[in-house]
């Protein structure tokens, strides 16, 4: 384990956008159940004795196929705890994909997505592609960030879309159907304190040069009807905001804000943001420096996952980093997995998961690490495999598999676990060693 490390914390004051009128739009979407596989899926059974298991090694049970189109472009995953379900937003069919964790059987999509379309056109059919990443809000609520600067609310009752919420700002969006330059809306947290939920808009471009990019920045959305838009606030010279985190203890978001290139080398580009959503305003910065931690400048995706212990997860300089959520002290460096652009923390097991490239073999591989104290304790290959998510009454650890065009063009050249080739597919992990048969 790597010495403690602290951050270089100083204060600092955001620039912020006045608050924009909210565009809420009628229920847009509607709710496709496939209920045929209830009775479950005979290719993922996982036995009681290890349904529930924390402390046996994590093994790849079985896969789960995903009907449409093949995931192709796919984002970030999410678990209902009440109802165990798993979501997927998954652009190449512009929907929020369902499966019943129970079962292991896909049941359903949410519609009314933007898809899989280009960026940088101005248009809402070229500014960005959705749906991104989800959060969840008041009870029944699911928040899911879309294209076009979308933020979309999905009814987990109805299954349907019941609200839609521009994030779009005048400094990237000109108001006319060919002006639309703000991009996707993309990392998305919730403060259930004051029940607000913040998502970042992480690559706007600029309206008078379109080609330019102009600072990031996030909204502040009340989780309460009508939905209204609280406030902006921007990350000057930033290259990207990244995936946030609300932190109890502290009554703040913490959103890691990346340089412009991984080459800066200057002190204080890359930083935390503690940020304050009553007052919609940057409090802090909490300044890190990779080389500081015996790691090579990066401006790879950066995220933020809270569990228990006051602990911290921040895949920061392309390593997973334990922090002390109050003081911002380091921890340790995980250095036998790589990091991706979703991690977990399941309280079933106390255990953090990323997705990256296994350290000694380089192959992309599910990393499990130790809450309590930041170790490593296992890797689990699953090529092309990101964004892991975890049911805390199973201890299940779910990924989603994506393949390219190329792949699913010709199915024999799928290399990945997906039992039927040239699809893409969900893998499912559990605890299932320790016992003999």
């Amino acid at each position: 384990m790597k010495p403690a490390t602290r951050f270089l914390p100083f204060l600092c004051f955001a620039t912020l956008f006045g608050c924009n009128a909210e565009k809420v739009a009628a229920p847009e979407a509607t709710l496709s159940l496939n209920l045929s596989g209830r009775g479950g899926n005979p290719d993922c059974q996982i036995s009681a004795r290890d349904r529930g298991k924390k402390d046996d090694p994590l093994a790849l049970v079985c896969t789960i196929e995903i009907p449409g189109n093949a995931i192709t472009s796919a984002a970030k995953s999410w678990v209902d705890q009440v109802s165990g379900t798993y979501y997927l937003a998954h652009a190449s069919n512009a929907g929020v994909e369902m499966i019943d964790i129970a079962t292991h059987t896909w049941v359903g999509r949410v519609t009314g997505f933007v898809g899989a379309v280009g960026t940088g056109g101005g248009t809402a059919t070229s500014n960005g592609a959705g749906p991104s990443s989800f959060t969840e809000g008041l009870p029944g609520q699911l928040w899911v960030s879309d294209g076009n600067s979308m933020l979309r609310l999905v009814d987990t009752r109805s299954g349907q879309i019941v609200a839609s919420v521009s994030t779009a700002i005048a400094a990237c969006d000109g108001g006319t159907e060919t002006t639309h330059y703000c991009g996707r809306s993309n990392e998305i947290g919730y403060d259930p304190e004051h029940h607000i939920v913040l998502v970042s808009n992480p690559s706007p471009l600029t309206v008078s040069t379109p080609h330019v990019m102009t600072d990031p920045y996030a909204t502040f959305v009340s989780a309460r009807p009508p939905y209204a838009v609280l406030g902006h606030v921007t990350f000057p010279g930033a290259g990207n905001a990244e995936g946030h985190t609300w932190v109890p203890e502290l009554q703040r978001f913490l959103l890691p804000v990346q340089p412009t290139t991984a080459t800066n080398a200057t002190r204080g580009t890359m930083y935390i943001a503690v940020i304050n959503p009553r007052t919609v305003e940057i409090e802090e910065r909490r300044v890190y420096y990779c080389p500081d931690f015996g790691l090579p400048l990066s401006n790879t995706n950066n995220n933020l996952r809270l569990g228990r212990h006051h602990h911290l997860l921040a895949q920061t300089c392309g390593r997973p980093m334990i922090m002390d959520v109050r003081t911002g002290e380091v921890l340790n460096v995980v250095t036998q997995v790589g990091t991706g652009d979703q991690d977990w923390y399941n309280p079933g097991d106390d255990r953090f998961y990323v997705f990256g490239a296994d350290a000694a073999t380089g192959v992309q591989s599910l990393g499990m690490i130790d809450a309590r104290d930041g170790a490593w304790l296992q890797n689990v290959p699953l090529v092309r495999g990101a964004y892991p998510a975890a049911y805390v009454r199973t201890n299940e650890v779910f990924g989603r598999v994506q393949i390219n065009a190329a792949i699913a063009a010709n199915p024999a050249t799928d290399d990945t676990a997906c039992e039927v080739k040239g699809r893409g597919c969900v893998a499912v992990f559990a605890h299932v060693g320790g016992h003999e048969e």
